[in-house]
């Protein structure tokens, strides 16, 4: 088309040469398949639909040649040097009519299992165990029930050959995914082949696709898992195996003392994982079973270089009851001169093994700015109200980026709540401070007393409107697409740091108590009304609020975001906390959700305008200048 005269020109190269009508249904076998490096690929996709219509299905013995016919002619194509499309087609070709099946065709499979190209020996795998069963439960069978469930062992041994020798990440991605498609009994060779490859240590998938397929295998057999730990190059792989079988320490300790052996041979790395995987499956816990090795790991990483390992060290061996260790992880505590991250760590190590001195050392660091916001944790165990009302009085000398923590202390029980508000009442502490959800936690304790000197000193905690639908429609009218056309985004962004980045993540950025804004229908203004004025209305399970009341007298209000048979761990606004169950008096989960009603009641109109025009655009805004 040319623009400027409007004309419109037909090009052409030579005189067009008609296709004579033609119908592949009537080809022969062989024609077919020479079809499959057409230049065209219509056709190759048209023969490929007409070979799997005449040989797919074939069961009956006089069509038993023609389907061999068809086979034999698929393998040259697949193994002859055409493009790789053409070989991949007559390789699928080859699966549907179930060629893959035929004992005589063994040789033909492993074959391809060697080929050059590592796509080609990509799909010989998944083609292969593609009919093998998924068996993610085997080990809650009995082990007589752990048989042959359709997975070869001549295959399963060429898979593990292949895991040990190939040099393609993508072929041993395939391996990984068969894992999961093996009997438990199965696993551990393959899984040790895979793990051997320390080029796949930062890979994405390939360390958690191994450790998947592993999980069953340490139900089944532990000492297996630990062997294949021993020799893992992966450090998210065996950091996550030491984390499995340091669970099952009290019942059988000889997988985790493996580990610790293989510990003191190996590199600063590897002891961290392994070290790394232990605290994390014991966190939360008072007191563990020291293992026979321990000592004597403990003995030569005393002498590291590495600050943080021999952190680890101190954390584990008071775990394991070393009152030594318990010493001097005090006199790190208490050491002005120590390092301000390792005093942290100290201090966090002698809160969660409770020693008898503990409170006076918590008193001691609560003048120590940095220090003093893990102490107050410590001091929340004891409950004296006399530990409240000196918090809430020292609540402004604490930085405003740990005064969370302490607010979450004063609500965790009745005689604290009862400091708080007094402080709240005088003035001292900003009634702003005090949020729906700190109201919420301070009624929840049923105490009329304290309900009436939070309604005198804070307020009223409205309960929800009866009319959400004539809210939403107020603030609607308000929000009209001019209004929100004159919203100023970086003020918007500014409030929703103060107000919703504590539980929400938006961009990367914020909590993960609520679910992540950043996908979610934002642009709709219905669908951000009725989130925001009705919280309550349409909660997923993994956000509702749960009450633990523990037997210390503490209430702990927040999400469980994981819990296993001995721990529970609650997350709040400041963090999360892992509590033994043996520590816990009761739970009760609530259907409401976390997220407090009347939020956009408590902002002015400019704020609320600026906050919704935020969230609708699709796109992040700097913050106001001067604003961090």
């Amino acid at each position: 088309v040319v623009r400027t005269t409007g004309r419109i020109f037909k090009i052409t190269h030579g005189e067009p040469k008609r296709v004579e009508p033609f119908d592949l249904a009537k080809l022969g076998t062989s024609d077919l398949v020479k079809m499959y490096t057409h230049t065209n690929a219509w056709f190759a996709r048209q023969a490929q639909l007409e070979l799997t219509r005449r040989f797919g299905g074939v069961e009956r013995d006089d069509e038993f040649e023609g389907q061999m016919k068809v086979t034999a002619g698929l393998l040259m194509a697949a193994s002859g040097e055409q493009n790789l499309a053409a070989r991949l087609r007559a390789i699928w070709t080859w699966h549907i009519i179930r060629a893959f099946l035929a004992p005589h065709d063994q040789s033909l499979v492993k074959h391809l299992l060697h080929d050059p190209n590592e796509h080609v020996r990509t799909w010989a795998i998944r083609l292969l165990s593609d009919r093998w069963p998924l068996d993610t439960c085997m080990s809650q069978r009995p082990p007589n029930a752990l048989k042959f469930l359709g997975a070869p062992e001549e295959i399963v041994s060429e898979f593990s050959k292949l895991a040990k020798s190939d040099s393609s990440a993508l072929v041993r991605l395939a391996l990984a995914s068969v894992l999961q498609r093996l009997p438990a009994p199965q696993r551990p060779a393959l899984a040790s082949a895979l793990v051997a490859h320390a080029e796949d240590a930062n890979d994405h998938n390939l360390p958690l696709m191994i450790w998947y397929g592993l999980i069953p295998v340490a139900d089944y057999d532990p000492a297996a898992v630990a062997d294949i730990g021993t020799k893992c190059e992966l450090p998210l792989t065996r950091r996550f195996i030491a984390r499995r079988l340091v669970e099952d320490i009290e019942k059988n300790p000889a997988p985790v003392n493996a580990l610790l052996t293989a510990a003191q041979t190996k590199g600063a790395a590897f002891q961290a994982d392994i070290l790394g995987g232990l605290a994390e499956g014991m966190n939360g816990w008072r007191k563990a079973t020291k293992p026979a090795a321990w000592d004597a790991l403990a003995a030569s990483l005393a002498k590291s270089d590495d600050e943080a390992l021999r952190g680890r060290v101190r954390e584990l061996s008071v775990l394991f009851g070393d009152g030594r260790a318990l010493d001097e992880v005090k006199r790190i505590a208490l050491d002005g001169k120590a390092d301000m991250n390792a005093r942290k760590a100290a201090l966090q190590t002698l809160i969660e093994s409770n020693p008898p001195d503990l409170r006076s050392v918590c008193e001691k660091l609560l003048g120590t700015r940095f220090l003093n916001a893990v102490a107050v944790r410590g001091l929340s165990r004891f409950d004296d109200p006399a530990i409240g009302e000196q918090l809430a009085k020292s609540y402004r000398n604490f930085h405003g980026t740990d005064r969370g923590t302490v607010m979450e202390t004063l609500v965790a029980r009745p005689t604290f709540a009862k400091s708080l508000l007094a402080e709240v009442a005088t003035g001292k502490i900003p009634r702003a401070d005090v949020t729906p959800f700190h109201a919420r936690q301070i009624r929840a304790f049923n105490d009329p007393a304290l309900t009436k000197l939070l309604t005198d000193a804070w307020g009223e905690l409205r309960e929800p409107a009866a009319d959400k639908k004539a809210l939403i429609a107020k603030l609607k009218a308000r929000l009209t697409p001019d209004v929100l056309a004159k919203a100023d985004h970086s003020a918007g962004r500014l409030t929703f740091s103060t107000v919703c980045a504590v539980c929400h993540r938006l961009y990367g950025q914020g909590g993960e108590i609520g679910p992540d804004l950043t996908g979610s229908g934002r642009d709709n203004l219905d669908y951000l009304l009725e989130n925001i004025a009705d919280p309550s209305a349409v909660v997923n399970a993994d956000f509702r609020m749960t009450m633990v009341e523990m037997k210390d007298g503490r209430l702990l209000a927040g999400v469980i975001p994981a819990q296993t048979a001995k721990t529970v761990t609650i997350r709040a606004l400041t963090g999360s906390t892992t509590v033994e169950r043996l520590e816990i008096k009761k739970m009760e989960q609530s259907a409401a959700s976390m997220m407090p009603e009347g939020l956009l009641e408590a902002l002015s109109e400019m704020q609320v305008r600026d906050l919704i025009g935020y969230l609708m655009q699709k796109t992040q805004v700097p913050l106001p200048d001067g604003a961090k």
